[in-house]
């Protein structure tokens, strides 16, 4: 028995590693379990996700198409979906769907009863838009848009001799000084160039004073003969940032905010002098912020001033991983947003989701049809997606409605040449030089068509030597002119080439095209007393 227990005593020590073994496989297996159904679980949320992701934006497209179907402006912008996942306030969109939509007098109707020496009409009828947006309309911003609307803010020929025609016939007219004022701050900036103040030349630097000088007379005598004219304080708070006149800008901002302390252009000129890069005006863009939303009441459309911190943070070169960017976007778009500010926000999204980056076209579109670059812009990223037919339809809807918009027909022509669809953007670029023969844009493009998918070299020829005949320091002409002469291995086309080169070689926007024409040299290389 003695010897019996002994053995039971090994017995059970022995057994001992081996339940410590069989717990230990036991609790391995169990983790391995958890594990593979937690992975499970993700794939099966990541694939619904994906899943939602897609059927919303499906249903946000569907919707899209059947807004952009309406024919009432108006109704169309009420109409039209808002971004999936968003949380956009009914009264801001609906101001600002009426703001963008407000029916004021164009540029060709100015023009029209100033010819007719009738300069008190116009007066008469931008009085009664300013008497609408501080008394007798719900609807804010209707001035300040007139003047958007009559395309002053141009620093374009035309528009500058329609404004000094009007300030002919009325020279104490507060409206004509304002158009005045805002046309050559648009000067000015276009004079001074992209850039930080320290890369300019001082040649931009005296352009932009010399238009300044204009701007700022113009401004202050509109503002004296009426002071509740609002735009005028917009201008001249960006006059004075543009010539770093602190004391200026604090003056136009306070004699602004008493006629209208709600006013959605000053508000936005504030909250951009906010920021840190441009020294934190205005008390900086928590104190903006605050002010803003605090008005929203009074202007639903200072939520989207109250919303530009956060576009801010989404646009910066901040460094950001895609994740982190794309997260910064959507906080960006939850809320009410401009359509600027809509496009920039694409532009951020465009290679890192390309359906977010769609949605967010389409919603600046909503407010801003007509923007031919992102018409394309949207349809390029939906045939980049295999939704080619998508991508044609909808520029076409655009440009049916709007028949004489060569923007879009333009755009139109491209995404028919980028879609194969070659007879059908020849009979576009046709269209338009039928309507304006000298549309340098659509001959340039009809020649490339010519030259590539049309195989009509002769063609791309005739409209090669129009280019460069009436646009002789345009780059496009010689584009068409080097591609044939290229492609063929025709007589002229090294001088085309180094003349290209010695001309446009610097500019990176004709990079591509001064790579391949390096390139050509180098697989044909050039004889002495070739051509």
């Amino acid at each position: 028995m003695q010897g019996n227990g002994k053995e039971l005593g090994q017995a059970g020590r022995a057994e001992q590693p081996r339940n410590g073994v069989r717990l230990a496989i036991a609790t391995i297996l169990t983790v391995l379990a958890l594990l593979l159904v937690l992975r499970a679980w993700a794939n099966w949320h990541d694939t619904h996700r994906t899943q939602q992701v897609n059927s919303d934006y499906t249903a946000f497209m569907a919707g899209v198409s059947q807004a952009e179907g309406i024919a009432d402006p108006l109704e169309r912008c009420l109409h039209y979906p808002n971004i999936p996942g968003t949380h956009w306030h009914d009264d801001s969109t609906r101001a600002y769907c009426r703001l963008r939509n407000q029916h004021s007098l164009s540029q060709a109707e100015i023009a029209a009863l100033l010819a007719q020496g009738k300069a008190n009409e116009v007066d008469k009828a931008f009085q009664g838009y300013l008497d609408a947006q501080l008394h007798g309309s719900p609807q804010p911003g209707v001035l300040d848009i007139a003047f958007y609307a009559a395309g002053f803010d141009h620093a374009d020929a035309n528009a500058r001799k329609i404004i000094d025609q009007w300030k002919q016939q009325a020279p104490s007219s507060a409206f004509a000084l304002t158009a005045s004022g805002m046309q050559y701050l648009e000067a000015a900036q276009a004079a001074r160039g992209e850039g930080w103040s320290s890369d300019l030349t001082d040649s931009q630097v005296a352009g932009m004073k010399a238009q300044l000088v204009l701007a700022r007379k113009d401004l202050d005598q509109a503002v004296s003969l009426l002071p509740a004219i609002t735009p005028a304080y917009g201008e001249m708070i960006y006059a004075a940032a543009l010539s770093g006149d602190d004391a200026y800008m604090y003056q136009a901002a306070e004699a602004g905010l008493r006629v209208d302390p709600a006013n959605f252009k000053i508000r936005v000129q504030m909250m951009n002098l906010a920021q840190p890069k441009w020294g934190g005006m205005f008390g900086g863009v928590r104190e903006q912020r605050h002010e803003a939303s605090a008005l929203v009441a009074r202007n639903p459309l200072l939520r989207m001033v109250a919303s530009m911190p956060a576009f801010y943070s989404a646009t910066c070169d901040c460094g950001y991983t895609p994740f982190e960017s794309l997260k910064k976007v959507l906080a960006a778009a939850d809320d009410n947003v401009s359509y600027s500010d809509l496009n920039d926000l694409a532009y951020v999204a465009n290679d890192k989701d390309p359906h977010l980056a769609i949605e967010l076209y389409s919603q600046s579109l909503r407010f801003n049809p007509t923007d031919a670059d992102v018409l394309q812009w949207r349809a390029e990223l939906m045939r980049k997606l295999g939704d080619a037919n998508g991508a044609v339809q909808s520029i076409l809807r655009m440009a049916q409605r709007f028949s004489d918009n060569n923007g879009i027909a333009l755009a139109l022509g491209t995404i028919y040449a980028e879609t194969g669809h070659t007879k059908e953007a020849e009979d576009t670029y046709k269209a338009i030089l039928l309507r304006e023969p000298d549309t340098e844009r659509a001959m340039a493009l009809l020649g490339d068509l010519y030259n590539h998918a049309g195989h009509q070299p002769e063609k791309a020829k005739a409209l090669a030597d129009t280019l460069i005949s009436h646009y002789p320091d345009n780059a496009d002409g010689y584009i068409v002119r080097a591609c044939y002469l290229m492609d063929h291995d025709l007589p002229g086309r090294y001088e085309t080439i180094h003349y290209f080169i010695d001309h446009f070689g610097d500019r990176s926007e004709f990079r591509a095209q001064v790579a391949e024409m390096r390139t050509y040299l180098v697989k044909h290389p050039e004889k002495i007393g070739q051509e």
